[in-house]
C-alpha cells in the first residue's frame, strides 16, 4: 500500500519545488498542502534545497516515520498559524521562549506577521529587533507611507 506523504509550506513566503529529471514543478503559496508519490519524495530529500527547506522549517513533511525521513528537524515547528496567534494575543511569554530559537522562515514570518498587523508592543518589537534585526515601527511607518 502506498503511504500518504504531504508536503505543506509552514512558512510566508511562496514555495516552488522543482526538479525538471523527474518532470516535477510545484507552486506552494503559504499554507499549501500537496501530497507526493514515495518515489517523488525521495527523490526531493535527496536534493539540497529541499532539505535545507526542511530543516529551516520552510516545508513540513507528514506521512513517514521519524526513522524514514533524510533530515532532522530541530526544534519545534511553528507555522504562521502559530506565529499569528501569539502576536493577535500579544503572548509576550511565549513569544519570549520561541524568538531565540526560531528558524529563518519563523523569523521572516514574524516580521512580516508583525508589519501586517501593526504590532507595536514595545516588548514584542525589542524581541524582533533583538532576534531579527528589524525595526517593526520602522517597517510599518514605510508601509503606511508607500500605501499614502
Amino acid at each position: 500500500m502506498e503511504k500518504r506523504i504531504t508536503i505543506k509550506n509552514i512558512s510566508s513566503a511562496t514555495v516552488s519545488l522543482v526538479l525538471p529529471y523527474i518532470n516535477f514543478r510545484r507552486k506552494l503559496d503559504p499554507n499549501r498542502v500537496i501530497n507526493v508519490s514515495e518515489d517523488e519524495y525521495y527523490e526531493l530529500e535527496n536534493d539540497p534545497g529541499f532539505a535545507a527547506m526542511v530543516r529551516e522549517h520552510y516545508l513540513a513533511v507528514k506521512g513517514l516515520e521519524a526513522n524514514e525521513m533524510a533530515e532532522v528537524v530541530k526544534g519545534q515547528v511553528y507555522e504562521m498559524s502559530d506565529i499569528s496567534a501569539m502576536l493577535d494575543k500579544l503572548d509576550i511569554t511565549a513569544f519570549a521562549k520561541f524568538i531565540p530559537t526560531a528558524a529563518p522562515a519563523e523569523k521572516e514570518t514574524v516580521i512580516k506577521l508583525a508589519v501586517d498587523k501593526g504590532i507595536t508592543n514595545p516588548a514584542i518589537t525589542a524581541l524582533i529587533k533583538k532576534y531579527c534585526d528589524v525595526d517593526v515601527i520602522s517597517a510599518i511607518n514605510m508601509k503606511h507611507q508607500a500605501e499614502e
